[in-house]
């Protein structure tokens, strides 16, 4: 009996050695793609102009944009639920006709379109409205932003 078990741990040492073997590659792979791409410009990219925008605003003005637009919130919701109900209709469709979901794309373009405009034309009242310097406070809290989105994404540090 006792030879029996000798072939069965071969085969676990030998399927552990592989596994290893497969474990070590895998991490290799990963830490020679980060190294590769060290210092690198892709991670000297900004934030997004929209966020940044938005998060340099003093907090009362992030609570009041949010709740003005609050009601557009609430129907894209509703919009966008109905939407994906309408996706599920078309991709399960037999025979498969592409035509509803490139309307149901184009209808989720124009919505994020408008939402889009409707926060510009928000911020840019808000921005509007502000003396020459609360504008240069704003300007200021921006460049913190920026700088502190930018110096996140470096992959060296």
């Amino acid at each position: 009996m006792s030879d029996q078990s000798k072939p069965k741990r071969r085969w676990v040492t030998i399927l552990l050695f592989v596994s290893l073997a497969l474990n070590l590659l895998v991490v290799g792979v990963a830490l020679g793609t980060a190294y590769r791409f060290k210092g690198d410009s892709h991670g000297k990219a900004p934030p997004g102009f929209g966020p940044a925008l938005y998060r340099a605003l003093p907090k009362e003005e992030r609570k009041a944009l949010r709740g003005e637009l609050y009601e557009r919130h609430i129907q894209g919701a509703k919009m966008r639920s109905q939407g994906f109900t309408a996706l599920q209709t078309a991709l399960r469709a037999e025979p498969f006709d592409p035509v509803p979901l490139n309307t149901l794309l184009d209808q989720q373009a124009q919505a994020m379109a408008e939402l889009q405009t409707a926060l510009q034309e928000e911020w840019l009242e808000r921005i509007t409205a502000m003396t020459g310097t609360e504008r240069k406070a704003y300007a200021d809290r921006l460049q913190k932003v920026i700088k502190r989105k930018t110096h996140r994404r470096k992959p060296s540090e």
